[in-house]
C-alpha cells in the first residue's frame, strides 16, 4: 500500500469524516549555510591552574623562568602560555605575565573556556513555518504550495531560531568531554531551494459540521500541525463556498 493511500485510511478511520478533496504539493524549503562560533568548557588542565596560581603570586618574564619553579618543561609551559594569552586568560606587560579578570575567574571556577571556534553548518528554514525544520529532504516533482510567499530573505531569519537550530544539531553530535556553546553567530547564506513532498486531505466531520485540514510532512515524517492551521486560517471561509 503506498502513502497517500494508507494516510488516507487514516485520515477516515472514523466513520463520520468525509473526504472532500486531498493533493500533493511541494513546500518550499531553503538551505543555508550558518557559520558561527562555539566556545568550549573543560575542567581545567592540572598545569593550567598551576600556572595560572604561578603568575598571581609572582612575576614571570619567561617561561624558563616558570620552568625553573614547577620543574616542567619550558616547551610545554610555552605551549600553555600562547594558549592562555589567545584565550585571554593572562596578558604581558614590562612586569611580567599576569591575570586577566577572565583568568581570575576561571581560575576559582576551576572551568577552562577556550577560545570561540569557527564553525559552519547546514540547515533547512522553511518561510511558512517560520522555523527550520529537521529531517531529509526528497525533493518532489509536485506543484509548488499554492500560499507560498516567494518574497523571502535570509535576514527574516530570527536569530533565535538560528540558535535553536544550531543547539540542536550541536546536541546531536557526541560531546566526549566538556561543553560546547554556541558563542556567535556570524552569518546566514541561502544555498538552494528545495521542494518537500507534502500529502493534503480536505475533511468534513459531518456531525458538528467542521472542516479541517490534515497534511503529512514527508521531511518530519508526521503530521504537520503548523501547515493544518496555516491553511484553514487561510482558505476555511473558500472551502465553505466550494464544497457547500
Amino acid at each position: 500500500m503506498d502513502l497517500q493511500k494508507r494516510l488516507q485510511n487514516e485520515v477516515l478511520r472514523n466513520a463520520n469524516v468525509k473526504l472532500l478533496a486531498s493533493e500533493t504539493w511541494g513546500l518550499p524549503v531553503h538551505s543555508v549555510e550558518i557559520t558561527y562560533e562555539t566556545v568550549k568548557r573543560t575542567p581545567m588542565d592540572i598545569l593550567m591552574k598551576m600556572l595560572l596560581i604561578s603568575f598571581r603570586k609572582g612575576r614571570f618574564q619567561t617561561a624558563e623562568e616558570v620552568s625553573q619553579i614547577l620543574l616542567v618543561e619550558s616547551l610545554f609551559i610555552e605551549d600553555m602560555i600562547d594558549a592562555m594569552i589567545g584565550a585571554g586568560l593572562i596578558v604581558k606587560n614590562k612586569d611580567g605575565y599576569s591575570l586577566t579578570d577572565a583568568g581570575s575567574q576561571q581560575l576559582e571556577s576551576g572551568i577552562y573556556v577556550q577560545s570561540p571556534e569557527r564553525q559552519e553548518k547546514t540547515a533547512y528554514f522553511s518561510p511558512i513555518h517560520n522555523t527550520f525544520l529537521v529531517g531529509e529532504i526528497k525533493e518532489s516533482r509536485a506543484k509548488s504550495f499554492r500560499l507560498t510567499n516567494n518574497e523571502w530573505r535570509t535576514d527574516m531569519i530570527p536569530e533565535s531560531s538560528v540558535r535553536e537550530i544550531l543547539e540542536k544539531l550541536q546536541e546531536d553530535e557526541e560531546e566526549e568531554y566538556g561543553q560546547t556553546s554556541i558563542h556567535a553567530v556570524k552569518s546566514v547564506t541561502e544555498l538552494e531551494l528545495h521542494s518537500v513532498e507534502c500529502i493534503e486531505f480536505r475533511l468534513h466531520q459531518v456531525a458538528d459540521d467542521r472542516m479541517y485540514a490534515r497534511v503529512w510532512n514527508t521531511m518530519t515524517g508526521e503530521w504537520d500541525q503548523a501547515l493544518e492551521q496555516f491553511i484553514i486560517e487561510q482558505e476555511l471561509s473558500d472551502w465553505r463556498k466550494t464544497y457547500k
